[in-house]
């Protein structure tokens, strides 16, 4: 007798520590499948917030017009794509060709601020702290065509834009489909709270994102109407990559000052000091009066979390994981509220 439990107590240890060997085994081997696909994750993320973005219009379609899915699906797929056709025929080649002008003329801009600086007795000591200070021009105008050819690249990925695309549009067609098909490989007992996390993420993702679509579109207008007024050649463009990069909390908006401030200083130094003054009020302007008055419940991301969402993100997945770091912490914080929710308190707290 004491034989048999004793055996079957070896047979249970066995067995646990075979589970707990396939359990180690298959951690690492999702996380290194994860680490191999990360870009293609982040883009299948990338299609899941267009998607959400493109659901909620539909949604509000239905209730407004009293129309079913498919027929909203398609009433909003007919008038998209009708927008963007008739935008690229009346303004993309204008759009292109002054970004074709900006990426040109950041180089000489560079090169007119280091000669600007070689007729001070400070700007020839400062060009002198470097070795080799004669090739600062021509290094620094390569660096400024690189981030020109960044902001380029960016916005002319075509098969990564495609992709996004088609996967939005399916995923907004019929989200239910693939949502249950993911919802069948979790437990019975579980699909509760997975239905809580998905909800509640999809949430969060909506709100933030139309909270960063009007604070793109009113940087967008007020950049754009401050330079022109400053007098700041391709006003318009830069006021297009303030916008853009607006969806880039924290860093986007440091980012959209450079070549604004390149452009004109090589103008002037008021110039110059004027745009720096516009982008700083624009920016207060937009966080602490438009976007609040426009929406109440705004969705705000703590800052030092998602700085480091950004850094991290960047080191993995470079300029795709910064762009969309912010909305994945804002799904994770909806994840979290769910599977943490706060204790009493600290909601009667913070409601005071």
């Amino acid at each position: 007798m004491c034989e048999f439990e004793s055996s079957s107590k070896d047979e249970v240890r066995g067995n646990s520590a075979v589970s707990v060997l396939l359990l180690a085994v298959g951690i690492v081997l999702g996380l290194t499948l994860a680490w191999m696909g990360r870009v293609i994750l982040l883009l299948l993320f990338a299609a899941i917030i267009l998607a959400s973005l493109l659901s909620a219009i539909i949604d509000w379609v239905m209730k407004k017009l009293k129309l079913g899915r498919n027929k909203s699906f398609a009433l909003i797929m007919l008038i998209g794509t009708t927008v963007v056709v008739l935008a690229l025929w009346l303004s993309g080649p204008n759009i292109i060709d002054q970004f074709q002008r900006l990426q040109a003329d950041l180089p000489q801009a560079v090169q007119q601020l280091v000669d600007r600086a070689r007729e001070y007795n400070w700007g020839r000591w400062v060009l002198s702290q470097w070795s080799g200070y004669s090739q600062l021009s021509s290094s620094i105008g390569y660096a400024v065509t690189r981030i020109g050819g960044f902001v380029l690249s960016a916005a002319s990925l075509v098969t990564g834009l495609v992709i996004i695309l088609f996967l939005a549009v399916y995923l907004a067609a019929e989200p239910e489909v693939y949502f249950s098909g993911f919802r069948r490989m979790v437990p019975q007992c579980n699909r509760a709270t997975l239905d809580a996390c998905a909800f509640r993420a999809v949430h969060m993702i909506r709100s933030w994102l139309f909270a960063q679509m009007l604070s793109m579109a009113a940087i967008g207008v007020l950049v754009t109407t401050g330079l022109w007024l400053i007098g700041v050649p391709l006003a318009g463009t830069l006021g297009i990559i303030a916008a853009l990069l607006t969806f880039i909390p924290n860093i986007g908006p440091i980012l959209s000052v450079v070549p604004a401030a390149l452009l004109a200083l090589a103008i002037s130094p008021g110039k110059g000091l004027l745009t720096l003054l516009l982008f700083m009020v624009v920016h207060f302007l937009e966080g602490n009066i438009i976007t609040p008055l426009l929406q109440r419940k705004i969705v705000r991301l703590p800052p030092a979390l998602t700085l480091i969402a950004q850094l991290l993100l960047t080191v993995i997945a470079g300029p795709l994981g910064l762009a969309l770091a912010a909305p994945l912490t804002a799904a994770t914080l909806g994840i979290f509220q769910v599977l943490l929710p706060p204790e009493p308190s600290a909601i009667a707290s913070s409601g005071r």
